[in-house]
């Protein structure tokens, strides 16, 4: 009998979160194929060096597509998002903490940044998104891989830019699009969350057919997304309170004799809106008189309307023995159908209102604290629209039996428009002097809302509107075979030449951009009342590598990989080294290290861009006391060009045992010392470290209110971090009870330290971080599964577990510093319908089974829950059927 390629290829990726279940069905098919001389030998991720080995001198991580399937995952990014090596990503919808990049996913591999993950897909490199964390990362929006087509998913847990470049300073994440496969089969599912009914649906297609040589794949899907508001989940928003609603400070001594202000107010006193609770706001007490809040939270969405639509398909075609190829081309379309805000930000210039202003019943001048439109009104969409392309072709070839070539040409492209609802600053001050209006003689009321007109509002109200594109195009060419025989076996050889060209772009329209004062050279900023625009950005380079591998078996047990990779950039080059063991100690016990360098070379964003983020920040009194709550204030980043690449050194150190055929078990010490990492700085550690800096802005008058905050890009120093993976695939075959399998995978950060304001270093593993560029990083974090298979039936436990952490910040009487360790539970029922020539698969299952909420993050005016880790959704159920033929 002859097994397939496809299951022998799955026996050589044994290592995998579902592989206790497939290890005795590999044991027995490795052996028969060694017999018969057919164990094929294939890439794995972070080598060019075929190989036939299960367990590689790297840590390689395999998501294979049983496992895909068993979570129950609607999206790439809720796959990604529960790997326990994954940490402080953005899966999530999260208005205050990832804004602009609402409607994307990502990897974040040890907590070393969104953008020191390299993603690949079958392969080869993808162009980062068209847009920008809050902390300035670019990264790969991994919701562009079609899940219709995902075979599997290749994590390399180490630096590798020895083997890719720039970029895979944490590792590597590499996504396996399916290539083989011949039939039809439609795939439709729904889910909906136990509370509140938020649905998701979705539906797909996979098509494959042809010859002995050729092979069409075609996939398609559509997603729908229903919102889920913040207001439906009180608990995660009930901090997000901003003291700007509507409210005035008295100048001087003063007394109205009538109306609804009617009263007498000292110097300095804060006078809130009358109908402030009527109106929908909130009184917030000061040292002087209140306030009007505005409980912005319950505006904004735990979870966005969304649709996604995805296309891919691939052609392959066999000339003859010596020569094939391969393209493909993938297409999605992505939006963020609402998005909800706030009906308009704080006016941050905290104007002085003379009597009879802009409707002022007082005697004496008064200072609005206070937004345009408050809590009357309602809640403006910023929409995000992506498009993405992906086109690819490569070719394989042989020069004989002993070396073979590839070379491949792939381009990809983001393109995506961002809304941002605003009101136009000019227009505001001319209404509030009585100079508004088409007219240019209406007033804009700021003291009784109901005068305004629409037609009023509508004057003042913009939207910023932004484009933003990047592409990629790489080259590779790539030759490997064997050089000679060693006693212990043959040695592996590969080299290869890469070039890249990649182009950045920004585009906005003319309200929401940046000028230049040309008096002073000053930036003059958009006329906006909060955002603060940008400038046009249109920027290209290109870079070029050669690079070289060789796999030495320098006995029978002990096998060295050693490599070598030099980089040409336009501002820099880099030569980066790899060595890598492995020893075959005993039958069942195995040793590997490796130690590599890698590099990251800045992003043209973080060159060239300028950009404006929302963030809260919490003030401060001279004296170190809480100046009132914390408010959203303008952070602006500037681009800077004296950038140098971040560095890193590598090490792995790891043990194997495997006893049985049934079970494995691994473990792996890791460390990366990472040198000039690239971020922005801290909005809020500025303002801890000095109130009055150079880069704060503040305006004049009553309490010196924060107004914005300058940072720049910088190379912030060091990262040292190291911690440990563990793996554990365990599985009990029985006769008549079917098939137990086990799995356990784990990650422990030892330390994470990073330099503190002092000059000294800070260990911030077990921390929330908000207050310094790193993430919030749990020290621990667990995925457990197990599943049963007996005859048409499969049941799926999937237990996930973060560990507890905590929070600098101040927290007031209530609040805890503590976030709690998390812990759900997924489940899932299989059971599968063979027909003649067509089967059914029905599965039904529950995500966070025991409806654990999102543990109580104190973050201030955001979110009070960490989107990053947790999941603020609940329980949720599905069902799903595929029908093939």
């Amino acid at each position: 009998m002859t097994l397939s390629k496809s299951r022998a290829y799955l026996c050589t990726f044994k290592r995998t979160l579902t592989a206790a279940a497939l290890a005795p069905l590999c044991a027995a098919m490795s052996t028969q194929l060694q017999a018969q001389g057919e164990l094929e030998e294939v890439l794995i991720t972070g080598s060019y060096i075929k190989s036939t080995g299960t367990d590689e001198a790297s840590p390689v991580e395999i998501i294979d597509n049983e496992y895909i399937r068993n979570s129950g995952a609607f999206t790439v990014g809720e796959l990604t998002a529960k790997l326990s090596v994954n940490s402080g990503s953005e899966n999530q919808a999260d208005a205050f903490t990832s804004g602009e990049a609402q409607g994307t996913s990502n990897v974040n591999l040890r907590g070393l940044g969104l953008s020191s993950t390299l993603v690949l897909v079958n392969g080869r490199r993808q162009t980062i998104a068209a847009t920008v964390a809050n902390d300035g990362s670019v990264f790969v929006d991994t919701g562009t891989v079609p899940l219709a087509a995902l075979e599997r998913v290749e994590i390399l847990k180490e630096g590798a830019t020895s083997a890719y470049g720039s970029d895979a300073v944490a590792g590597v994440v590499n996504y396996i699009l399916k290539k083989d496969f011949e039939g039809f089969e439609v795939n439709a599912g729904y889910q909906t969350t136990a509370e509140d009914s938020q649905d998701t649906t979705e539906a797909s297609f996979l098509a494959g057919f042809g010859n002995d040589n050729t092979n069409f794949i075609f996939a398609g899907s559509i997603m729908r997304q229903d919102p889920l508001s913040s207001a439906d989940r009180p608990e995660t928003s009930d901090n997000a309170i901003s003291t700007l609603g509507r409210s005035f400070i008295l100048t001087a001594p003063d007394t109205v004799a009538d109306g609804d202000y009617a009263g007498t107010y000292a110097p300095g006193e804060n006078v809130p809106d009358p109908k402030c609770l009527e109106n929908g706001g909130l009184l917030i007490p000061q040292s002087s008189g209140s306030r009007c809040g505005f409980a912005y939270g319950p505006r904004f969405n735990l979870v966005n309307e969304e649709e996604r639509d995805q296309l891919y398909g691939s052609v392959s075609h066999d000339f003859g023995d010596t020569l094939s190829l391969i393209a493909e081309l993938g297409w999605t379309k992505h939006k963020v159908v609402d998005n909800p805000q706030s009906p308009s930000y704080p006016n941050l210039s905290f104007p002085r209102i003379l009597p009879g202003q802009a409707g002022s019943v007082f005697n004496e001048p008064v200072v609005w604290l206070g937004r345009p439109l408050g809590s009357d009104f309602g809640s403006p969409d910023s929409p995000r629209e992506n498009e993405t392309i992906r086109a690819s072709l490569a070719i394989d070839g042989a020069f004989n039996d002993n070396w073979s070539w590839n070379g491949a040409l792939t381009y990809s492209e983001s393109d995506r428009d961002i809304i941002q609802p605003d009101q136009i600053n000019s227009r505001l001050s001319a209404a509030l002097a009585g100079m508004g209006g088409v007219s240019g003689t209406e007033t804009f009321n700021i003291f009784d809302s109901s005068a305004n007109s629409q037609e009023m509002i509508d004057w003042l109200s913009t939207n910023s509107e932004t484009n933003r594109k990047a592409d990629l195009l790489v080259g590779d060419f790539v030759v490997t075979g064997d050089l000679f025989a060693m006693d212990a076996g043959s040695v592996g050889f590969a080299a290869g030449v890469q070039f890249r060209e990649e182009s950045y772009s920004e585009d906005r329209n003319e309200v929401a951009t940046q000028g230049i004062d040309p008096d002073t050279g000053a930036i003059v900023p958009a006329d906006l009342i909060f955002l603060g625009g940008g400038f046009p950005v249109d920027e290209e380079r290109s870079s070029y590598a050669a690079f070289a591998e060789i796999q030495l078996p320098l006995t029978d047990s002990i096998e060295v990989n050693l490599a070598v990779r030099y980089e040409d950039l336009d501002t820099e080059s880099s030569v980066d080294p790899k060595a890598a063991i492995r020893w075959q100690a005993t039958d069942t016990l195995i040793l590997r290290a490796s130690a590599s360098t890698a590099f990251r070379e800045p992003s043209l964003v973080q060159f060239n861009a300028t950009q404006t983020s929302l963030q809260g920040i919490q003030d401060f009194n001279p004296d170190g006391t809480a100046k009132g709550g914390a408010v959203f204030v303008r952070v602006n980043t500037q681009g800077n060009a004296e950038l140098t690449p971040e560095e890193s050194t590598n090490y792995n150190f790891g043990v194997i045992w495997q006893p049985t055929d049934d079970l494995d078990m691994r473990i792996d010490y890791w460390r990366f010392d990472y040198e000039d990492v690239i971020t922005i700085e801290s909005a809020q550690g500025k303002v801890i470290n000095d109130l009055n800096g150079e880069d704060i802005i503040r305006v004049a008058g009553p309490n010196s209110q924060l107004a914005g905050i300058n940072v720049d890009y910088i190379n912030a120093a060091t990262v040292d971090t190291d911690g440990l993976d563990v793996a554990v695939n365990y599985v009990i075959p029985t006769e008549s009870a079917g098939e137990f399998g086990f799995n356990l995978t784990g990650t422990h950060f030892l330390k994470y330290e990073i330099p503190d304001p002092q000059g000294g270093t800070q260990d911030v593993a077990g921390l929330f971080n908000q207050d310094n560029f790193a993430r919030s990083i749990p020290e621990t974090k667990l995925n457990f599964s197990a599943d049963w298979n007996i005859g048409n039936h499969k049941a799926v436990a999937i237990a996930y577990w973060v560990d507890s952490y905590e929070t600098t910040r101040a927290t007031p009487p209530g609040e805890s510093a503590n976030i709690d360790s998390w812990t759900t539970v997924d489940l899932q029922y299989t059971y599968n319908l063979e027909f003649a020539d067509s089967a059914a698969v029905f599965s039904i299952g529950a995500k966070n089974v025991f409806d654990e909420e999102p543990p109580r993050v104190y973050d201030s005016v955001n979110f009070s829950y960490d989107s990053k880790h947790h999941d603020p959704r609940g329980r949720v159920y599905y069902a799903r059927v595929k029908y093939a033929f």
